[in-house]
């Protein structure tokens, strides 16, 4: 295991709170494993596995990417449809766009009312993932009142990345969408907090209080995945942690790393 590898388990037991992480090269080999089956709260992550779910079914003739969908009710929290009030409709391509490229809640809930919360726990099974589950939608204090949580774990979340990774490059359409659009996801807060150039990151993050999680995968000379859930802990914390998870994935996967930044140089 790389010393970046280790620096990161050190901080990660000494956090004071839950973490999990997993980190997987292109090959199927993992190169760390943390409470790698945990359940966690998924926050915006869950957004991940309704896109593919999506995808999948538009490759196979399911439904049409291209159909309308009227926005209705907005939702609070991350995303920009919650400011357009003008805007009425949009196709199910776009809304796919905004649920993983700027994590849109509203955008999110309209694709979970048409593919269906069943149809995601269908594929969720085919994909051999059996402790995610997708229970609500965003924003509803109701169902999560009453214990419907939507959880995921780091092994299973990676897997899910690198299907998305082998499905790029062996053509497979719907999953090289799925891959674009975690590419368009500009928020370097978590996973990219400290990468250096020549590396590039394609992931979902999300967030809740106390909850802090980014997954996705880093690329240099070859791609690595990563997944890292953290819960009961401060941003503060969590975010340089996730950061210094992500420095150590474009290491693996054989970024040119320099000196460590100010805020990891301290500590272990």
């Amino acid at each position: 295991m790389s010393g970046l590898l280790e620096r990161f388990l050190d901080r990660a037991r000494d956090a004071g709170g839950r973490v999990g992480a997993v980190v997987v090269t292109e090959d199927g080999r993992e190169a760390l494993s943390l409470d790698a089956e945990g359940t966690y709260p998924a926050a915006s992550v869950i957004k991940l596995p309704l896109v593919m779910t999506l995808f999948a079914d538009a490759a196979e003739g399911r439904l049409p990417l291209d159909q309308w969908v009227f926005l209705g009710e907005r939702v609070d929290g991350s995303g920009v449809l919650r400011d357009m009030r003008d805007l009425r409709r949009m196709t199910l391509r776009d809304l796919a766009a905004l649920a993983l490229t700027v994590s849109d809640n509203t955008a999110t809930n309209r694709l979970i009312e048409r593919v269906g919360l069943e149809r995601v726990a269908t594929r969720l099974e085919e994909w051999g993932c059996r402790r995610t589950r997708l229970e609500r939608a965003m924003f509803d204090m109701e169902a999560r009142s009453r214990g419907r949580e939507n959880v995921m774990t780091p092994r299973e979340t990676a897997s899910l990345l690198l299907r998305v990774v082998r499905g790029a490059r062996s053509g497979d359409q719907a999953m090289r969408a799925v891959l674009g659009l975690l590419e368009r996801n500009g928020d370097r807060t978590r996973l990219g907090r400290y990468l250096p150039d020549g590396v590039t990151l394609a992931h979902k993050d999300g967030w809740l209080d106390g909850v802090d999680n980014d997954c996705g995968v880093v690329t240099a000379t070859a791609p690595v995945v990563v997944a890292g859930f953290t819960s009961g802990m401060p941003a503060l914390a969590a975010r340089p942690l996730l950061g210094l998870l992500g420095l150590a994935a474009a290491k693996l996967a054989g970024g040119r790393i320099g000196a460590l930044p100010l805020e990891l140089a301290g500590g272990a």
